[in-house]
């Protein structure tokens, strides 16, 4: 809040430098969002926020000097010392974030409980949050490493060469692995390459070590996890010849390795830090689309499968859903599909195996009585080929029904029932999930629960708008002079900033949610989109500052070409270049439209600087950021319910609307001369 009083001021009192005002704001935000992740891989969060603070206090010292008055010779050294000090105690900085007391979160409960001591060996903080390895000494002096993402996601470390030195252990271990039971089926020849989603600790690379895979490669997307990994665990990380793994986004390396693999093994790759534990602010919701679905059969070789091991049936159904309808649209029926899959479980993470290819019958009959023997057959269970069994008898005069195979996909596979029965008759959302609205886990019917208050948050701000428009904006204190024409003009151009803001945000949300599945590192994908956007912007913004006459026409003009531009990128350019498009030229092409849209607002500032009250710019300034918090909530409120397409519409509509009242309020200009 004291940022924003600060930032309105400022505008206030120099209203005749707007434009180069606002740009340098947006290019400042511009450097803050590429150099804010570089900050974050490389120190600390309390040092990265000392540096935050260093800054503020030498825009202080900068504005001190500006003043020029009697207190400035004092303060401004005072302020300088005071960082110069900073810079000294940045030592002191690098502490560690005590974990907070949060039942949820593993690391707590473990260093809670008293049976084990526990040692924190490592922390390395990056964008994805603070990375933890620690150490758990057992009551028998055994020993064991896991990490952890934020106190959350814990993962066991796997070490190898320690491994290959006692096969007892190893065989422990591995049978642990809830996929191991499916690798076991494929032949020699099906084990020339995998690709590993989420390494996590190592546990999916030792795996695949010890049962023969010639080529093993794992895309990790958190940086932070591998370089602790080639420090404290090489012999899985780094050592081994065949082994390889990439700090990038699993998806993303599997398009640029189209046709290669013979296995992508996904291990519950759910990282739940401080990114949002929320269904909709998770990574890894891109993972499990039908699109996402289709990259990955791409990246198979005809005899390869994917190996899902999930948190429950919920997510065998949903992933199930997306392939039957991926499978429709690519022209194979129901029948034919599920020949092409199987699922297995013991009760606590069931495995759902994708083949490319149909699987074979002999193998199949072998797997579903091998999984019997293991005890692997509890629900969800399925094989194709394999006749239903069942049993309906009355135990104590109550009617009891067993099916060996899950009832609902066995008809599905016979064609008892149309495939969409899988998600029509399920009381919980397990529809396909496309990138249009990628919310894997939102299981909910409707708007999700998760979503009331940040909704009743954006419903307050509409309202408050409302009410302030329809009262004639009485809080800005017009003067008594101030003439009803002057007044409505205001009204009008607080309207026009509302929508501004709004459109911004939902036309921003769109472009980003569409191009970054492009790039290889979330975090880092983000950042560098939005300093793309914003710099755009500033651009933007300092072409209007040699904007001196008929400010209202080119408003609608350049908010005519922002609709025009944004059409053009979306339905033309994008659907010609989007496959071709490496991360550079995906930055230079985001430049295009965040261009103009960098410009309406700027103008719409320029007119409002020709009136004599005094809060017209702070106010103008306040609806726009507001009306962006709004827009960011309805942007996800509407992307769940009807896809980010839809966003991308409302925010045309949104620009549409401003050219109206541009062109109504210079109308208004025209009757009143």
């Amino acid at each position: 809040m004291a940022i924003g009083i600060v930032y309105a001021h400022i505008f206030e009192t120099d209203n005749r430098h707007l434009s180069t005002l606002y740009a340098l704001d947006l290019i400042g935000a511009a450097t803050g969002a590429l150099t804010s992740v570089f900050l974050l891989n490389t120190f600390g969060l309390a040092q990265v926020v000392a540096i935050a603070i260093g800054l503020l206090l030498l825009a202080l010292v900068v504005a001190l000097i500006a003043h020029k008055n009697r207190y400035s010779k004092i303060l401004a050294p005072l302020v300088l010392g005071v960082i110069f000090l900073m810079g000294f105690a940045k030592d002191a900085l690098n502490f560690t974030i005590p974990v907070a007391k949060d039942p949820s979160k593993d690391l707590y409960r473990l260093m809670a409980n008293p049976a084990f001591k526990s040692e924190k060996i490592e922390s390395r903080w990056s964008a994805f949050g603070q990375t933890d390895l620690v150490k758990f000494t057992y009551p028998d002096g055994t020993v064991s490493k896991s990490m952890f993402i934020d106190a959350a996601a814990g993962t066991k470390v796997i070490d190898i060469d320690e491994l290959a030195k006692d096969t007892v252990k190893m065989r422990k271990v591995l049978s642990g692995f809830p996929a191991v039971f499916a690798l076991n089926f494929l032949s020699e020849k099906e084990k020339d390459s995998v690709l590993i989603i989420g390494p996590g600790g190592g546990i999916d690379i030792a795996t695949t070590y010890f049962m023969g895979f010639k080529y093993i490669e794992a895309a990790e997307v958190n940086p932070s996890f591998v370089a602790l990994m080639e420090k404290y665990n090489p012999s899985t990380f780094l050592d081994k010849e065949n082994i390889k793994v990439h700090v990038n986004e699993g998806r993303n390396f599997i398009i640029e390795n189209k046709g290669k693999f013979d296995a992508i093994i996904l291990t519950i790759p759910v990282t739940k830090s401080s990114r949002g534990t929320d269904f909709y602010g998770l990574t890894e919701n891109y993972l499990f689309t039908m699109e996402a679905l289709a990259d990955y059969l791409d990246g198979l070789t005809e005899d390869g499968a994917i190996y899902f091991t999930m948190h429950g049936r919920q997510e065998v159904y949903k992933m199930l859903a997306n392939f039957l309808e991926l499978q429709d649209r690519m022209g194979v029926n129901q029948i034919e599909a599920l020949k092409k899959v199987y699922i297995y479980s013991d009760e606590m993470n069931p495995v759902l195996v994708i083949k490319k290819n149909p699987f074979e019958q002999k193998t199949m009959e072998e797997a579903h009585n091998t999984a019997h023997y293991y005890g692997l057959d509890k629900e969800p269970f399925y094989f194709p080929y394999i006749r239903q069994e069942s049993l309906d008898t009355i135990v104590q005069n109550v009617n009891y029904q067993w099916f060996m195979f899950d009832k609902l996909l066995y008809d599905i596979s016979n064609g008892s029932y149309a495939y969409d029965e899988l998600w029509k008759a399920a009381s919980i959302n397990l529809s396909p999930v496309s990138d249009d609205s990628p919310y894997f886990f939102n299981y909910n019917n409707g708007l999700p629960d998760a979503m009331t208050t940040p909704l009743w948050l954006g419903l307050f701000i509409i309202g408050w708008f409302i009410f302030n428009h329809m009262n004639g904006w009485k809080s800005v204190s017009f003067s008594e002079s101030t003439s009803l024409y002057i007044r409505r003009k205001f009204r009008a151009w607080a309207l026009v900033s509302f929508l501004l803001g709004f459109s911004y945000i939902l036309v921003q949300g769109y472009l980003f949610q569409v191009l970054n599945l492009k790039l290889s590192n979330p975090s880092q994908s983000f950042s560098l989109l939005l300093f793309t956007f914003l710099l755009g912007n500033g651009l933007g913004s300092l072409v209007t500052g040699a904007f001196k006459k008929n400010l209202s026409r080119k408003l609608i003009t350049y908010t005519v070409l922002v609709i025009l531009v944004s059409l053009l990128t979306v339905y033309v350019l994008l659907p010609i270049w989007y496959k071709q498009l490496s991360e550079f030229w995906i930055a230079l092409f985001l430049l295009l439209p965040s261009f103009f849209i960098g410009i309406p607002f700027p103008v719409l500032l320029k007119k409002a600087s020709s009136l004599k009250e005094k809060k017209s710019i702070p106010y103008l300034l306040g609806i726009s950021s507001v009306a962006g918090v709004a827009a960011s909530i309805f942007a996800v409120v509407i992307s769940i319910l009807y896809g980010y397409r839809f966003v991308f519409l409302l925010a045309l509509l949104g620009y549409g609307l401003v050219i109206v009242l541009a062109y109504r309020s210079k109308t208004l200009k025209i009757q009143n001369t």
